[in-house]
C-alpha cells in the first residue's frame, strides 16, 4: 500500500508527512528522518509498503524546517534536554490521534524521541535508533527508559561515531543492536532489504 501524502497545522505552521494505515496492524510506527533527509527519503525505498508488509502502520514527518514543513523557530533548534522537539511529537500525535504507537529516530531525531519517551512513556511501544547522534545532555532520560529498543549502525558510517550507538546499548535496558556490514550513515538507503529484516524481526 502506497502512502497518502497529507498536511496539518500544528503551532500555526504547516506540517507535512505521509500516512499508510493497514487493518489491525501490529503497532503504528512514525519515522523521523536524518538531518540531511526528509520524509520523502522513507518514501523512495518503499518503506510505506514494506512497513505495511510487516504489519505496521506507517507514518513519516517532515519534521518543521524540513522537506514541506514550514519552518518554527518553536521546534527548532533543539531546546538543552530537547523538549521542543518532545512537544513537537506530542502535538503531533494529539492532531492525528495517535494514543501508542512507536518511535524511529534516525541521526539527528535521536534525541528527540528519546526525549518524547522519558516524557512520555505511556504512549510508547517501541524505539528504534538508526545511526542515531548521542547527546550527554539526556543521558539520564536514556538510562530510566524501559521500553524495546532496536539500534542499528552502518559499519562504514563516517558521520556518526559508532561510540554513539554503543552509547545507547550500554543505557538502554531492553535493546538489539545490529551493525549493518557494508553500510554507510544512511544504512537504510545502501541495505535496505537488512534494514526492513531487522524490522520484521523486531516487530514479530
Amino acid at each position: 500500500m502506497k502512502a497518502v501524502e497529507k498536511f496539518i497545522t500544528i503551532d500555526g505552521k504547516k506540517v507535512h508527512y505521509y500516512e499508510s494505515l493497514i487493518s489491525n496492524p501490529k503497532d503504528t510506527v512514525v519515522l523521523l528522518h536524518g538531518k540531511s533527509f526528509k520524509a520523502e527519503t522513507w518514501i523512495s525505498i518503499n518503506a510505506d509498503t514494506h512497513f505495511n508488509d510487516i504489519g505496521l502502520n506507517f507514518i513519516a514527518i517532515d519534521y518543521p524546517g524540513w522537506g514541506q514543513s514550514e519552518s518554527n523557530e518553536k521546534f527548532w533548534p533543539p531546546t538543552e534536554k530537547y523538549e521542543n522537539a518532545s512537544i513537537f511529537i506530542e502535538e503531533f500525535s494529539k492532531a492525528t490521534k495517535l494514543k501508542r504507537f512507536s518511535l524511529l529516530g534516525a541521526s539527528f531525531s535521536g534525541p528527540f524521541i528519546v526525549s518524547f519517551a522519558y516524557r512520555h512513556p505511556e504512549n510508547i511501544n517501541k524505539l528504534l535508533f538508526i545511526g542515531t547522534v548521542w547527546s550527554e545532555e539526556i543521558a539520564e532520560y536514556v538510562a530510566s527508559i524501559d521500553k524495546p529498543a532496536l539500534i542499528m549502525y552502518g559499519a562504514n558510517d563516517t558521520v556518526i561515531p559508532k561510540e554513539a550507538s554503543e552509547k545507547y546499548k550500554k543505557s538502554l535496558r531492553n535493546n538489539k543492536f545490529i551493525v549493518v556490514d557494508g553500510a554507510r550513515h544512511p544504512l537504510y538507503l545502501d541495505k535496505p532489504e537488512v534494514f526492513f529484516n531487522a524490522i520484521k524481526d523486531f516487530f514479530s
